[in-house]
């Protein structure tokens, strides 16, 4: 994150690390959140995200490294005595108090005053949109109501930050997705800085100002969704978040960041380099296309991307808004997902059908290719 003497950080970490044994969890992970952002850690599972979560919370200790929040170093600082709350996947909240109950406990704990308490319950229910709960017990709310109170509980005691592990993970899909919206909505209405873990790429691209993809302990790259998605530096992102094509090749030749390449299966692409890789010819490479980055071509007026190929219609893969046909080409065998255009143009293609497919060059992003895993 570039330097700003105007910016102020909530939480700062600086070179944590936490080991278990000889597994190293957290390896020497450094970040800044600016205050009142909505930021989010995602990573497949054992990347290491919930254990760097619950250092920042003062469950676990780090054995190197800072963190500050407010500029003040919190190590060891117990949980209790940390200006920061949490939000667990399974809320916790207590079956035998009524929503009022639920959200004046940690204020009675802290000896506010009854009058306070019953003002600010009534503030944070109106802001979570449930001005009338108060009275309703835990059982008598549908499950988005019970989010909102779960975070509601932990807003009334205005955290510095709030850590929010996988929340949303025991949804259903309908009502993760309208919450997805929600949380955005709330963290905006309060201002309060969010830390979201998650493994969902969605919940993080959706909501989240910037977003830290974290693999085996580090993370890989920090920036905004957009970033992440059309500028990924390595070959863990772009494989990691949103969907891809990948091949496995090599460097047949390089003419400034245009490159062209050979896959094992024999295609030819001409892609393109990210700088900082310095990819040279021969190197054995990572080849990523976006299913939505491939034109459908009309085969009496093709363009002239650099990318054509000629296949059959193997699948066609109907989930509306991101319906795909998976194409096979018929010169390697080999196989790509193509996102079917919304305009309802194609709408007609079957299986055994033929159609040209192209791409651009900027659209093959080329890395050198890694033993690292590739989940996602």
């Amino acid at each position: 994150m570039p330097e700003n003497s105007n910016v102020t950080f909530d939480l700062e970490c600086r070179q944590v690390t936490k080991s278990f044994g000889d597994f190293t969890a957290v390896d020497q992970v450094s970040f800044q959140i600016p205050t009142g952002s909505f930021f989010s850690i995602l990573g497949p599972s054992g990347c290491g995200k919930t254990t760097l979560l619950r250092m920042l919370a003062g469950f676990q200790h780090p054995d190197k490294g800072e963190i500050l929040i407010k500029g003040k170093s919190v190590l060891g600082t117990p949980p209790n005595r940390r200006p920061v709350n949490m939000v667990f996947q399974h809320l916790a909240l207590f079956p035998t108090m009524s929503v009022t109950g639920n959200i004046a406990y940690g204020l009675k704990r802290r000896n506010v005053k009854r009058e306070e308490i019953r003002t600010r319950v009534a503030d944070v229910l109106k802001r979570v949109d449930l001005p009338d709960a108060g009275d309703k017990r835990i059982d008598q709310l549908s499950g988005g109501q019970k989010q909102r109170i779960a975070i509601a509980r932990c807003l009334v005691l205005k955290p510095d930050v709030l850590l929010l592990d996988e929340p949303l993970g025991a949804l259903d899909l309908k009502l993760r997705e309208q919450m997805k919206v929600e949380l955005k909505l709330l963290q905006e209405t309060f201002g309060t800085t969010f830390i979201y873990i998650t493994h969902d790429q969605s919940e993080a691209l959706v909501m989240s100002d910037q977003v830290a993809v974290m693999n085996q302990g580090r993370f890989e790259q920090v920036g905004t969704p957009q970033e992440l998605y059309y500028h990924p530096e390595t070959s863990f992102v772009a494989g990691f978040v949103g969907d891809s094509n990948r091949w496995e090749g090599h460097i047949d030749a390089i003419e400034g960041e245009r490159i062209q390449i050979k896959t094992v299966e024999g295609e030819s692409f001409v892609g393109r380099s990210i700088v900082k890789h310095q990819l040279k010819k021969g190197d054995s490479v990572e080849v990523y296309v976006r299913p939505e980055s491939v034109n459908i071509e009309n085969p009496k007026n093709r363009s002239d991307l650099p990318n054509q190929c000629r296949g059959e219609v193997i699948s066609v893969l109907f989930d509306g808004a991101r319906s795909q046909f998976l194409i096979r080409l018929p010169q390697t065998e080999g196989e790509i997902s193509v996102a079917m255009p919304q305009t309802g143009e194609h709408a007609q293609l079957r299986k055994g059908d033929s159609i040209n497919i192209a791409w651009a060059a900027d659209q093959c992003l080329c890395f050198r290719r890694s033993s690292g895993n590739h989940d996602g």
